[in-house]
């Protein structure tokens, strides 16, 4: 099995080439060529997809595309394209193409295992077990002692395999892991009790098991998970979920666990880790959800523990930090993100740096501290500069700092008026000063804050005062009316 760093094909340019000048048999030669040797590549399978779609091979470009998108599932463009591809007769079936869609009846398919840590889930199991239902070929429930009926739930449903009594010792990586034998398929994917998954997901399961099962040693995929809290909706791509079993991989940590190479640390660079379109929706972090379950404070407990056993691990210190902030001790979690950006500085396979400077941006945009905020910022787009968070943060806080040096200059500009009054020095002051240049500043000012309104009042003010300032004319000229 190789490693699977892959790059991006040195072929992409010739295959755009090929689309561009409308060469689409060509272009698709080219595309699978390039998946010959590079099939984890998203880019390859949707080149493939334009090639079919462009013939009229839309079945098998939905297919292509649907690739291309579990490998790639942050993309963009996969519901414009479903969508244009939905109102298209699905074209000649290509039987040719087959091999890339599904393994030789000689081989075996790749299996996959759905695994459940449970104590006390019965307001959620069975949504939780029947969304799994077709997506998996094993459904394993491993509880701790349940007393509110939650495995009686579900020990009669299909594919369900319990496992009873494993107690959770203050270590979520060993309770998983006391799981981990009695997987029998090849893959374990782990779904939490509060979650359940995407329909439109189904098959994608499998499909990402399958292609990654020959290609990679130690690998895991993160799933997105779908946070629904208080009717906002958010995504989180980075939930290492998936992984081969029997191949040295196990969970590390008490909370907020990872997946690991047995006797190497956290960031051992030998594990690939890709995120793949494999959605969860979620609703554990509704504040009565929380505060029924206590997680929040169980949270803090642990991490405190694990922060005083690996001190100079950046992941329980950015973990620690986040529980942290939201009991709202901002002060404490400053400094330990602060800490954590520190470590961080020693890990460079550690991949959530973003995720510090984020939450100290956060942190100082609260406290009004916008320089700070604004370094954070700089400093989340040296190590990713085209990460969009921070540069949509970084306008933030340099909008806020306008706006304070707008109100500042506001208020030296009034200063410099008044102080006509009083100022007897020996260099002689501006009189144009007083007399109309501080009042056009002024009108200015009030137009660099969109309160156009207000400013043509000002502008007009003026002009009838000093006729003369074609300056002030031309302002209002251009001034937007409202």
């Amino acid at each position: 099995m190789q490693q699977a760093t892959e790059k991006k094909p040195s072929a992409g340019n010739a295959v755009r080439q090929a689309l561009i000048a409308r060469k689409f048999k060509l272009a698709e030669k080219l595309a699978l060529d390039s998946l010959r040797s590079q099939p984890l590549v998203a880019q390859n399978w949707v080149f493939l997809g334009e090639a079919l779609a462009h013939q009229g091979a839309v079945q098998a470009a939905k297919r292509a595309f649907e690739r291309g998108h579990i490998l790639d599932p942050q993309a963009q463009w996969f519901g414009e394209v479903n969508k244009a591809l939905a109102a298209r007769p699905p074209g000649e079936p290509r039987e040719d193409l087959s091999y890339l869609w599904k393994r030789p009846q000689q081989e075996r398919a790749v299996t996959v295992t759905a695994a459940i840590m449970t104590r006390n889930e019965a307001r959620c199991i069975v949504r939780c077990v029947n969304s799994l239902q077709d997506a998996v070929d094993e459904i394993l429930i491993i509880d701790s002692d349940s007393t509110d009926g939650t495995i009686e739930l579900v020990e009669h449903l299909p594919k369900v395999k319990v496992i009873r009594s494993v107690a959770l010792n203050d270590d979520f990586a060993w309770k998983r892991n006391q799981a981990l034998p009695h997987v029998t398929s090849d893959w374990v994917l782990w779904v939490d009790a509060d979650e359940w998954l995407f329909e439109e997901d189904i098959e994608a399961v499998r499909i990402a098991a399958a292609l990654f099962h020959t290609r990679c040693e130690h690998v895991v995929l993160n799933v997105c998970q779908v946070n629904q809290i208080q009717g906002r909706v958010s995504a989180d791509y980075a939930n290492p979920r998936m992984f081969p079993v029997n191949r040295g991989l196990h969970y590390y940590g008490r909370v907020h666990e990872q997946v690991v190479i047995e006797g190497s640390d956290m960031y051992d660079n030998r594990l690939v880790r890709r995120p793949v379109r494999i959605r969860l929706h979620h609703d554990g972090y509704e504040p009565t959800i929380m505060g029924n379950q206590n997680k929040l404070q169980r949270n803090l407990r642990l991490l405190k523990l694990m922060v005083e056993q690996e001190p100079d691990n950046p992941g329980w210190m950015l973990y620690y930090g986040r529980e942290t902030l939201a009991t709202g001790d901002m002060e404490q979690a400053k400094a330990l993100f602060i800490e954590a950006e520190r470590l961080a500085a020693d890990k460079p396979n550690f991949g959530r740096k973003l995720d510090i400077l984020m939450y100290l941006n956060k942190i100082y945009m609260s406290m009004k501290d916008y320089d700070q905020a604004e370094q954070a910022c700089l400093r989340a787009l040296e190590v990713q500069p085209n990460f969009p968070d921070a540069h949509y943060h970084l306008a933030r806080a340099r909008m806020r700092k306008a706006a304070v040096l707008l109100q500042q200059a506001e208020g030296s500009m009034k200063a410099s008026k008044e102080h006509f009054q009083t100022y007897r020095g020996t260099v002689t002051a501006d009189a144009a000063i007083a007399e109309w240049k501080a009042d056009l500043a002024l009108a200015d000012l009030t137009s660099i804050a969109g309160k156009h309104a207000d400013a043509r009042a000002r502008y007009e003010e003026l002009l009838q005062r000093r006729p003369e300032l074609d300056a002030v004319r031309k302002k209002l000229e251009t001034l937007p009316h409202v």
